[in-house]
């Protein structure tokens, strides 16, 4: 067997040697977001039911997947206690600072960006994983495909902010000013980009090298990205596409990651019905906890209006950046287990 051909005989996906996986993940998401979103855009009262299928089904439930990555052991507790029970005081109070700054307008501006950016970074982990399953050679960085995640959300958020757009989800906002030619510049340099790694795809594809999980899933984020941020003009519905399509993925990949590290525990393999069941449980857990801690800051938020200031959505929001944070702490120190392992039980 050639090199080329072992390289291609030892890739896997983020679920091992289980290809549906990565099928359902990379472009199951991206359609199914697309999707939704589609329907939303006819009329405001299916938007407003779409937004209330990702709230409950997708959004409440991947913040709870964050707690089930950091475990639910005492042990765990007090590892993150700091992260548990000191952090979102420190989020309140800088949200709380952002309301009495800038107002409604703040929160939504501020959460706006922030999400871009989470979105970007999320892409960036989880590229970096697929580019790990897909070699058993020491880790290497793919700095084009890196720089390409990284350049599309920039273009898209400039472009928003270029728009100036007054609302969003019905509330007002203000975007930081950009003129329209600094995100053409940015426009045309990631298209530079863009073209270069579709070469070096191309170039691949001939040499018969190419990865097509972790080529697949940048393609994925390049296209949602475009989406919501470059064709769809309406903010609204641009973020809507981006929303689902991040929740979506972040729910699927918090998974895949707690049954590696669960099949690293118990040096098992693990069949296809172990994999349902576990999903099944997953699902059902995060879906009621989301609820559950929904309802909870909502409650909470309510019983707090006589400050006279917006404390549902400062409630809500205090946990929507809390979860941003504790994301990009966990998965720095949750370190997956190897591709080789994972892969010799899927």
């Amino acid at each position: 067997m050639n090199t080329s051909a072992q390289k291609r005989a030892a890739r896997t996906g983020l679920l091992g040697r289980h290809a549906w996986f990565d099928g359902t993940f990379i472009v199951g998401t991206l359609v199914l977001a697309l999707g939704l979103a589609g329907v939303a855009s006819f009329s405001p009262a299916m938007l407003i039911a779409v937004v209330l299928i990702d709230t409950w089904l997708f959004a409440n439930p991947h913040v709870v997947a964050t707690f089930t990555r950091i475990g639910a052991s005492l042990a765990h507790v007090r590892r993150y206690r700091f992260l548990i029970f000191g952090l979102p005081m420190i989020v309140l109070g800088g949200v709380v600072a952002a309301a009495l700054a800038y107002e409604i307008s703040g929160l939504f501006t501020l959460y706006f960006i922030a999400q871009s950016y989470h979105v970007a970074r999320q892409s960036f982990g989880i590229a970096r994983a697929y580019r790990r399953a897909g070699s058993t050679q020491p880790f290497q960085a793919d700095r084009l495909s890196e720089t390409l995640i990284y350049m599309v959300a920039a273009w898209g958020l400039l472009a928003r902010c270029a728009e100036s757009p007054k609302t969003f989800l019905e509330y007002p906002i203000e975007l930081p000013a950009v003129p329209t030619q600094v995100a053409e510049v940015a426009g045309v340099a990631t298209i530079v980009c863009g073209a270069w790694w579709l070469w070096r795809i191309a170039h691949k594809a001939l040499a018969r090298e190419i990865d097509w999980r972790h080529d697949g899933f940048v393609a994925s984020h390049v296209c949602a990205n475009l989406a919501a941020y470059i064709w769809i003009t309406d903010i609204t519905l641009g973020w809507l596409v981006i929303n689902l399509w991040h929740n979506l993925q972040y729910l699927q990949f918090v998974w895949v990651q707690n049954i590696r590290r669960e099949a690293e525990k118990s040096r098992e393999r693990t069949s296809t019905m172990l994999l349902w069941k576990s999903a099944l449980q997953y699902i059902c857990l995060c879906l009621l906890l989301g609820a559950l801690l929904y309802l909870t800051v909502d409650w909470v938020g309510t019983q707090l209006l006589w400050l006279g200031l917006p404390t549902v959505l400062i409630a809500h929001f205090t946990l929507n950046f809390h979860h941003y944070l504790v994301d990009g702490v966990i998965w720095k120190q949750h370190r997956a287990p190897s591709p080789c392992s994972a892969a010799a039980r899927g």
